[in-house]
């Protein structure tokens, strides 16, 4: 539990934080020498009883207290186990980076040997191993490891807090530092940098003037990242920036595999465009999750008749010029088919779901062609959806590599050839014209999209759960019979429930969050939380139930940390009321 380290905005495993020391450190920061004393390695003295006495010794103190601890090599466990130790104020406590014990509870965590953290797979198994083994709330020191080159993908592990004994050091050394690696600064034609550092430095052999600017490098880096994070762009910064080095390449694909840690961690939605560049954009989180929902939460409606069709890059799609033509051309039967647009690299997006993120705000490199990890994401996920989904005819509307794709499959469909020009629409509107004969006429639109976001976001059966007892639509709220709200489906496609709406979905059990017996005002703090669905993430909306309220809010930790922290916001309220 930890009374000094407070999270206030995430980016994936990235954090903006808040740690109260003599001074207020705003996370990622640099922890300075003059913001800790620490009590050392037990083997600066005669003995462990010693070691101990001198760590009691430092209780009182508004700097954090960095407990004494015993040094180990990166492979090998430590020699003895030390007892666990109280302050009176911030605590701070070293960890072996590869060990699987869980530390006893402290407000900063001191990864021993980070320095020695060269392999990206010790990195990454490192990091992760010490976020897995302590509290959400707490915060997470590697010392001598950053760098300007790789401080966004340090961050974007999860670490939190940095300092400056790398480029110094290396300084010392001649090593000369920028974003874009290290170099021998005797090796350098010219210096790249016209700071005033570099501008003083004539004859390259002073440590110090290579020190300021390393630092200053650094400290560059750092601000980048912090703007990074609180647009919600860290992710695509980082894809950017690892291609520095092949090591800091190969850390993020291991990275990528590590799922669970991920997408526990990744808000549900961000408010700037998802960007997808690489060919490490097609694992990440948003994309894995949004195509695992379309194949597990969502229901496609009981159509006889599945329409094919390609992404546009104007999102959502029917706001394009190609999707309106489509429209166009397939008038009256639009009633009697369903429409699933082909993309990457979300793969399947159903027509309901456009406005949901990532779907209505990513951008892809668009060549005409797709690679053989994009047809293979493509084809699988598209499979698993006609095993679940069942058509009778299908029609696609295709083109190029993407139709060769679909084809290649052996997908048993009417092939348009895809296109814009008038001939190609006229093949469209025929082809549907004929799979459409004798097909069952679908429910309101609408409606149908109401059902499909709420299953997105609360779970299969969420839909039929709100939508039951003769719900309507006017304009975007949803209504029950007696014209009050029940939800709305936000500008930024994610689904805002009223109270009675909640009503209808609590006894579903999911997205939950109880709490003690109080009435909560403006925010609900974590500390009040008792029990949180763990399917949580930061952005979803959430029902919050206990013994004297009942409400509805968005989540701005996920359901785990909520249990877990006891400082911050776990929810904003945006209705609540008391129970009699």
């Amino acid at each position: 539990m930890t009374r000094y380290f407070e999270v206030l905005r995430r980016d994936g495993p990235a954090r903006v934080g808040r740690l109260l020391l003599e001074r207020t450190v705003s996370t990622p920061d640099f922890l300075a020498p003059e913001d800790y004393i620490s009590a050392g390695s037990i083997f600066s003295y005669g003995s462990v009883e010693e070691a101990l006495a001198a760590g009691e010794a430092l209780k009182g103190q508004q700097k954090l207290t960095i407990l004494p601890y015993v040094p180990a090599a990166l492979h090998y466990p430590a020699i003895i186990t030390l007892p666990d130790m109280e302050t009176d104020g911030p605590k701070g406590v070293v960890l072996h980076p590869l060990s699987e014990e869980r530390p006893e509870e402290a407000d900063v965590y001191v990864m021993g040997s980070a320095g020695a953290l060269k392999n990206p797979r010790d990195l990454v198994k490192a990091v992760i191993g010490c976020k897995n083994r302590t509290r959400s709330d707490s915060a997470l020191y590697a010392p001598a490891l950053a760098t300007p080159a790789n401080l966004a993908l340090l961050i974007y592990l999860g670490i939190d807090l940095v300092d400056r004994t790398r480029v110094i050091a290396d300084a010392y050394l001649g090593r000369y530092h920028t974003r874009d690696g290290v170099w021998e600064v005797g090796a350098l034609p010219e210096l790249p940098c016209r700071c005033p550092h570099c501008l003083a430095l004539d004859d390259r052999i002073d440590p110090e003037k290579i020190a300021a600017h390393n630092v200053l490098k650094l400290e560059e880096e750092l601000r980048i990242v912090r703007l990074m994070i609180e647009s919600g762009t860290l992710r695509e910064y980082v894809e950017r920036q690892v291609r520095v080095t092949p090591d800091q390449t190969a850390a993020l694909r291991l990275l990528d595999q590590e799922h669970c840690y991920l997408e526990a961690r990744t808000p549900q939605h961000r408010s700037s465009a998802f960007l997808a560049n690489t060919a490490e954009s097609l694992q990440r989180v948003e994309v894995t999750r949004f195509g695992q929902r379309v194949l597990e939460r969502y229901r496609a409606p009981n159509s006889d008749v599945l329409l094919l069709l390609p992404c546009s890059a104007r999102k959502p799609y029917s706001t394009s010029r190609s999707h309106r033509l489509f429209a166009e051309a397939i008038g009256q039967h639009r009633r009697y088919l369903h429409e699933l647009i082909l993309t990457s690299p979300l793969a399947l997006v159903p027509r309901e779901l456009e406005e949901v993120y990532p779907a209505a705000s990513y951008d892809v490199p668009v060549t005409g062609r797709w690679d053989r990890e994009e047809r293979a994401w493509l084809l699988d996920c598209l499979a698993a959806y006609l095993k679940k989904n069942k058509y009778a005819r299908i029609v696609a509307h295709l083109e190029g590599e993407l139709e060769d794709t679909v084809r290649s499959s052996g997908l048993d469909a009417a092939f348009t050839g895809g296109g814009t020009r008038e001939d190609s629409l006229e093949k469209l509107a025929r082809a549907v014209r004929e799979a459409c004969r004798d097909a069952v006429r679908l429910k309101e639109g609408r409606l149908q999209r109401y059902r499909a976001v709420a299953d997105f976001y609360f779970g299969e059966g969420a839909g039929d759960a709100l939508l039951s007892n003769d719900a309507h639509i006017k304009g975007r709220e949803l209504q029950n019979e007696d014209k009050k709200a029940l939800a709305m489906i936000t500008p930024n496609g994610t689904m805002a429930l009223s109270i009675e709406g909640a009503r209808r979905l609590a006894d579903r059990g999911s997205y939950i969050v109880t709490i003690g017996d109080f009435l909560p005002r403006g925010s609900l703090l974590a500390p009040g939380v008792v029990e949180a669905d763990p399917q949580i993430r930061p952005g979803d909306e959430v029902i919050i139930q206990g013994p004297r309220a009942f409400g509805v809010g968005r989540a701005k930790m996920s359901g785990w940390e909520m249990v877990e922290s006891r400082r911050g916001v776990a929810a904003d309220i945006r209705k609540i009321v008391g129970k009699e």
